[in-house]
């Protein structure tokens, strides 16, 4: 004990007492809590009761009681539960339910109800009865009504006109066409195969639910009523309602479905009303037709037929060269000539001194763009513009304006595209043959048989009866253009077919007499500039295959393009409206070189 005091102390003894005691209290407190919480662990899950309890005998029904529908034919469910069997009854014909009996196992069915459509402009309830026993359950069902007269369906959409192999016997393949909308009218540009009866087609649409068709005045049962397209007319579509409608153009032809199809995508996308094209092959006509409208009108369109006329714009250019190129065929006139100079073709027309260098403008230059003068030197184009300088002024006097005081460049050494250069041309033609430019033009193009080419007058009162009525997509206005001061450089008129006629008089060919001779078509379709311009042509591909030359034309309200293939196929396209979309003059050059490739493979 000594020892134990000696190293510890009794003073330790008594501390570590006095510890142990207070941990035996804290302890006192914390083992209650532990077994609590070791007995809510180990308290078992309880069971989940499968169904709604039930008292027995007993009908609950789970959720609504209430079943709302439209005026529509509709079904709808209700659950219950019965213990006992039981049925189900209605006293209404135009509620159905089922299943109409069961067994009373306790289990949650599924009763079905459905109604029919009301056919009333007034609501209407009834009951569904559940029974077991003396125990009844009420189902209550509800219905809207039928909509007045006023409120019916408005929609009259035709989202496609069809024509199917199995209502029509003649069509091998589907045809579907979509309405495309052009200068505001929606038309329905369709092509049947060339030997189709179009007189007795079935169409089918698919449009506005319960909307009607009329065509022509006569009303047509989708896949069944026999229609005939043979003449072009409106499609009516009326709404459900017989008050509003949307009246589709129908412009229906039997042809090249290939060739068209490709057309009818270019004029919807472009927005042009009318177009017409020809090709030859073998220097004989092949594939032409015309498309759309001449002359768009609600009330009296004018169809586009082969015989219509379209302003040729620049295309006028190649028939200017021709006729310069016969002249100097015929000995009457040099592509060396001075114009200007004394004893120049012109020199009588504009005597007097002239600024320098014009009195060096050669014919040649004129034809190829190269006479020195360019827009910017005169400040904008004498032929198109609104200048006060060359505004309202006739030919004669804008070019007497030039000669005397705007200096070209050298000519012959500046390419710059200028329409002045080939009214300047025109003149020359006129002193030359003591005719008018017309005249003679139309004697040249009489010797490829084409005999409705004219010049197009400015004003839209004079122009001729078959001539096209043209469309600008901007503020320029087709008919502000002065048609007889721009007549040799952008004035002609003519057919797609009358300019397919010209193309195979100067194609080297052997069956249509050329207008000119070898030498003279060699210097015409010679590449002189490094615009890759000849005499009056374009040499070169462009957007087409086998293009030996080709020339475009653009106008307000007028597009156009020829092209004389280097495998003999040609071909023209004419248009009564200009899209100012970067794509359109090469869209359009693809359009003709379809039609040229079918021809081509297939004719």
């Amino acid at each position: 004990m000594s020892d134990f005091k000696k190293n510890y102390g009794l003073d330790f003894v008594k501390k570590d007492y006095r510890n142990f005691v207070e941990q035996m209290k804290i302890l006192r407190y914390i083992l209650p809590l532990f077994a609590c919480l070791l007995l809510w662990q180990c308290k078992p899950e309880p069971v989940p009761d499968p169904k709604p309890e039930v008292p027995d005998p007993a009908i609950s029904i789970i959720g609504s009681s209430d079943i709302n529908f439209s005026e529509d034919a509709g079904s709808g469910s209700v659950n219950f539960i019965s213990t006992r069997e039981w049925t189900v009854t209605t006293g209404e014909s135009w509620i159905a339910v089922s299943p109409a009996e069961g067994e009373g196992s306790g289990n949650i069915v599924t009763l079905a109800v459905s109604c029919s459509e009301n056919p009333d402009e007034t609501p209407r309830s009834g009951e569904v009865v559940i029974a077991s026993g003396d125990i009844s359950r009420i189902i209550t069902v509800s219905q809207s009504a039928r909509k007045p007269s006023g409120h019916k369906s408005q929609e009259c959409e035709l989202t496609s006109l069809n024509f199917l192999p199995k209502d029509n016997s003649a069509l091998t393949q589907n045809i579907s066409v979509t309405p495309k909308r052009i200068q505001g009218i929606w038309m329905l540009l369709v092509t049947f195969p060339e030997d189709a009866d179009i007189s007795r087609m079935v169409p089918s649409f698919e449009m506005s639910p319960k909307a009607s068709v009329i065509f022509n005045d006569q009303e047509i049962e989708g896949g069944k009523t026999v229609v005939d397209f043979s003449e072009n007319g409106p499609l009516t579509v009326v709404a459900e309602d017989g008050v509003h409608s949307a009246t589709y153009l129908v412009i229906a032809r039997r042809g090249d479905i290939e060739i068209d199809r490709k057309v009818y995508s270019f004029m919807g996308a472009y927005n042009i009303p009318a177009v017409s094209i020809a090709t030859t092959k073998g220097e004989k006509l092949a594939y032409c037709a015309a498309y759309g409208l001449a002359e768009v009108d609600d009330e009296r369109p004018v169809y586009c037929t082969t015989e219509h006329l379209f302003r040729l714009a620049s295309v006028s250019k190649s028939l200017t060269a021709i006729c310069i190129l016969r002249l100097c065929q015929e000995g009457k006139l040099s592509l060396e000539d001075k114009v200007f100079a004394p004893g120049g073709p012109l020199a009588s027309l504009y005597p007097g001194s002239h600024i320098a260098p014009v009195d060096e403008i050669k014919v040649v230059d004129l034809l190829t763009h190269r006479s020195g003068w360019t827009y910017s030197s005169a400040g904008t184009d004498p032929v198109f513009t609104g200048n006060l300088r060359f505004a309202g002024k006739s030919l004669q006097e804008r070019v007497a304006y030039m000669v005397k005081y705007i200096a070209p460049a050298t000519p012959g050494t500046v390419y710059e595209y200028y329409n002045l250069g080939f009214c300047i041309l025109g003149q020359v033609i006129e002193q030359v043959t003591g005719k008018s430019y017309e005249e003679y033009l139309r004697e040249v193009v009489a010797m490829a048989g084409a005999n409705d080419i004219w010049l197009s007058k400015t004003p839209l009162s004079q122009k001729r009866d078959n001539e096209c009525v043209f469309y600008s997509q901007d503020s320029a206005y087709p008919y502000d253009n002065n048609m007889e001061v721009a007549a040799a450089c952008g004035g002609v008129t003519a057919s797609a077919i009358d300019m397919a006629k010209v193309l195979t008089a100067i194609d080297y060919g052997g069956t249509v007499p050329d207008i000119l001779n070898n030498r003279w078509l060699d210097e015409m379709y010679t590449r002189r500039t490094s615009g890759n311009y000849g005499l009056g042509w374009w040499i070169g591909n462009y957007y087409l295959s086998n293009c030996a030359a080709y020339h475009t034309g653009s106008l307000a309200g007028t597009a156009t393009l020829w092209a004389r293939g280097s495998n003999g196929i040609h071909g023209v396209i004419l248009c009564n409206s200009r899209s100012g979309s970067n794509n359109f003059d090469s869209s359009m050059a693809l359009v003709l070189d379809k039609a040229r490739s079918r021809v081509q493979q297939t004719y």
